[in-house]
C-alpha cells in the first residue's frame, strides 16, 4: 500500500462533489441554460409584447442565467434528505494496481477504470463515469505528499488531473472542446 486517505462526507463536500460532477458531464447544458436565459432576456428587451409577458419572461431569462449549477444543487439536496444526514466515511487505500475502497462495503477498483482526474483547493476527484466518483480530502493523505501522490494516480491512470474552470473564464478552445466531448 502506497498512499491511504479518506472523505468524511457531510452537507459541504455532497454539494461541492454535484457540482464538480455537473460541472465535468453538463457543461453543454449549463452552456444551453444560458443562452436561452439569456434569449428570453433580450426579447423582453427588443419586443413590444404586453409587460405581464415581458415580466414573466424576464423573471424566467433572470432566473435560468443567474443559476447555472441549480439542477446540481436540486441533486445534492435529494441526496441529503433520502439519507437524512445519515452520510458514509470512504476510506481509500492505493495499492501498486488498484484502489481499495470501504465504508458502505469494500471494493477494489483498478486504477484504469478511471476516466476524469480532477483538484480543487481541498479534494481530489476520480471519476470512473458521471454517476461513480471517488472524493478524496487532500487532508487526510497519508503520507501527506500531494505532488507525490498526484503523480503516482497519474502514472497508474494514464490521465492528467486538472482543474475545472468556471464558464466565464473559458475561452474559444475550451467551448469547442466541450461540444466536441
Amino acid at each position: 500500500m502506497h498512499y491511504t486517505a479518506l472523505i468524511n462526507h457531510n452537507e459541504k463536500t455532497i454539494n461541492r462533489l454535484y457540482k464538480t460532477q455537473y460541472y465535468t458531464f453538463d457543461k453543454t447544458r449549463i452552456i444551453l441554460r444560458f443562452v436561452t436565459g439569456l434569449a428570453l432576456i433580450i426579447i423582453c428587451v427588443a419586443s413590444s409584447m404586453p409587460m405581464w409577458i415581458k415580466a414573466l419572461l424576464l423573471l424566467i431569462g433572470a432566473w435560468l442565467v443567474s443559476s447555472p449549477d441549480f439542477p446540481a444543487q436540486v441533486m445534492a439536496d435529494k441526496v441529503l434528505s433520502t439519507r437524512k444526514n445519515n452520510l458514509p466515511v470512504m476510506n481509500y487505500e492505493f495499492h501498486e494496481d488498484y484502489i481499495t475502497l470501504s465504508g458502505e462495503g469494500s471494493m477494489n477498483i483498478e486504477y484504469k477504470r478511471f476516466k476524469i482526474l480532477l483538484e480543487d483547493s481541498e479534494y481530489y476527484y476520480m471519476f470512473m463515469n458521471k454517476d461513480s466518483a471517488c472524493m478524496i480530502d487532500k487532508g487526510t493523505l497519508t503520507p501527506h505528499e500531494l505532488d507525490k501522490f498526484a503523480a503516482f494516480i497519474e502514472t497508474k491512470t494514464g490521465l492528467t488531473f486538472r482543474h475545472e474552470k468556471s464558464l466565464l473564464a473559458m475561452n474559444l478552445q475550451d467551448l469547442r472542446k466541450i461540444f466536441h466531448e
